[in-house]
């Protein structure tokens, strides 16, 4: 289901080990915020599209494939000393709006025999999640008891089509990008820094001004963005294109897909109310959790569908209600309930697993699918 931008072409083997890890946590962790990023990066390729039809571009030059495949990092720019910038795919179409490149003849079938899977392994994928989901359903309309762990893996499965579903055009794990070069020979280059701190340190003129800092990483104070830089998750000259891109959605009909999942998500839990715990502090500390993940996450998906609206879907992510999120004191309003909504989620994972220690013997029972006999 994950699928990651380019790796720098730097990146050893264990730094895109450690880079998949840290976001398969993210993903069992907060699985809404991974699906949120996923229809974010949707919402760019969609734009992109959009773009390029309106510079004449058709859609065996230009479809939602390339799109993704160049908000991945797959293209390149070439600059005349030689050195790399990777693009875009809104900065490649200003490049090409000036000049300074043509668009690159990259057939859609080139870009998906990059990618490591294809539509036939991510319809198997729906597939094997779908089937789950219904012996699922299956024991609960024979009244066979649904175990902790069964339940959170439903909850993941669930956020997992979403994610896979605004995904399936992208490019799976693709390592070596499409290079392009530079047509205009007065091409500057210029180094240009923002805040101490450059998105590219080597640009093509105003570059960094045609997309700036659209990525949750780059948004940080200096100290934040240091800290990134000296744990080695990112450079401070980028090489690559970041998997976090803040999410700006297209519109209502995003918002109420994202939100109707999630709610789905949270409330999946409460299914397991009733369940025969082993102890009675382990029925309390599951309810507890059930209702933090429900109120939060309502709350707060609630309020940013208000305020996303009354912008317009204008504004990234952590720039709606003024940026309040990247303020102090205002982004406690943010980052309390973030905090507490992770812990709720790891101490009911380990409940999860904790629980595996005493189940109710019906709980190991099989489904009894009806004989529709031989065919």
């Amino acid at each position: 289901m994950l699928h990651l931008n380019l790796p720098a072409p730097t990146d050893d083997s264990w730094m895109i080990f450690w880079r998949k890890a840290r976001w398969v946590l993210l993903g069992v962790l907060a699985p809404e915020v991974l699906m949120l990023i996923a229809c974010g990066q949707w919402s760019s390729a969609h734009r992109s599209v959009l773009q390029m039809r309106g510079m004449g571009f058709d859609k065996t030059q230009w479809s939602l494939t390339h799109a993704f495949f160049a908000d991945s990092g797959g293209i390149v720019f070439q600059l005349q000393h030689g050195d790399y910038i990777p693009l875009s795919a809104k900065q490649l179409a200003w490049l090409i709006a000036q000049g300074y490149t043509k668009l690159p003849e990259i057939k859609e079938k080139d870009i998906s025999d990059k990618s490591k899977a294809g539509m036939c392994t991510k319809a198997l994928a729906f597939c094997q999640t779908t089937w789950f989901l219904v012996r699922l359903i299956a024991r609960a309309i024979e009244n066979l008891p649904v175990t902790p762990l069964e339940l959170a893996s439903a909850a993941l499965a669930l956020t997992s089509l979403t994610t896979l579903s605004f995904w399936v055009r992208k490019p799976m794990d693709v390592q070596q990008p499409f290079i392009i070069k530079a047509s205009r020979s007065s091409l500057t280059v210029t180094e240009s820094e923002l805040d101490g701190f450059s998105d590219i340190c080597v640009n093509v003129a105003t570059l960094e001004e045609v997309e700036p800092r659209v990525y949750i990483s780059r948004k940080w104070s200096r100290r934040v963005l240091a800290f990134i830089c000296q744990m080695g998750f990112q450079k401070q000259c980028m090489d690559r294109i970041p998997n976090d891109r803040d999410p700006q959605l297209l519109g209502f009909c995003q918002h109420a897909t994202l939100g109707i999942t999630t709610a789905a998500f949270a409330f999946i839990h409460f299914a397991d109310w009733h369940f025969d715990f082993a102890t009675d502090a382990e029925v309390i500390i599951w309810r507890i959790n059930c209702c933090i993940m429900w109120v939060l996450l309502a709350t707060y998906g609630t309020a940013e569908v208000i305020i996303c609206s009354r912008e317009k879907y204008q504004n990234l992510g952590l720039d709606t209600a003024g940026g309040y999120k990247l303020k102090w004191p205002t982004c406690l309003w943010f980052f309390i309930p973030a905090i507490t909504y992770f812990c709720a989620r790891l101490v009911l994972i380990v409940g999860v697993f904790v629980n595996l220690r005493s189940l109710p013997e019906r709980a190991y029972l099989e489904v009894q699918w009806p004989d529709i006999g031989y065919l």
